[in-house]
């Protein structure tokens, strides 16, 4: 059995754990919608860029560098792909901010330790805010993946 002494700091510390996750959960909803949005930037603009390109090259050149329409078909879907990799990131972003934001939520709080429970249903949409964040770093590699293919395939028709 604890002391009055020992009860107090045991009432201190669960406080201070309570205080620390709401200022977590806070500083969390505060991220939502605001992550990786430099990682999407980049190749969404290089790869407008080079669809621009790619279409003022074939239509002035097209006669003298013997590429095709297909070709620049292949590099019109590489670029377009990039892009749509990029406009997938912020929300697959927002969507794990959210995720974990609401597991945080659904944690449960008392003055026993560890003070923090994870519960079922946040450990459950921990699981899909991992899902999310792995899915959105699949798709910046994979944007960056389709824009150095349609740069490949773009200086395969400038030959």
């Amino acid at each position: 059995m604890a002391n009055g002494s020992e009860l107090a700091l045991i009432l201190e510390g669960g406080k201070d754990a309570q205080i620390r996750h709401t200022d977590n959960l806070r500083e969390q909803l505060e991220r939502i919608g605001l992550l990786e949005m430099s990682a999407v930037a980049a190749p969404a603009l290089a790869a407008a860029v080079g669809s621009a390109c790619a279409v003022v090259f074939y239509t002035a050149n097209h006669a003298q560098a013997g590429a095709t329409l297909g070709d620049l078909a292949i590099v019109l879907a590489w670029f377009f792909a990039a892009v749509l990799l990029c406009v997938m990131v912020p929300g697959l972003s927002w969507l794990r901010q959210y995720l974990h934001a609401h597991a945080l939520y659904e944690q449960t709080v008392d003055f026993e330790e560890p003070f923090i429970h994870d519960s079922a249903k946040s450990r459950f949409l921990s699981q899909w805010g991992r899902f999310c964040m792995i899915a959105s770093v699949a798709a910046i590699f994979g944007s960056y993946a389709a824009l150095t293919a349609g740069g490949f395939a773009f200086l395969e028709i400038m030959r």
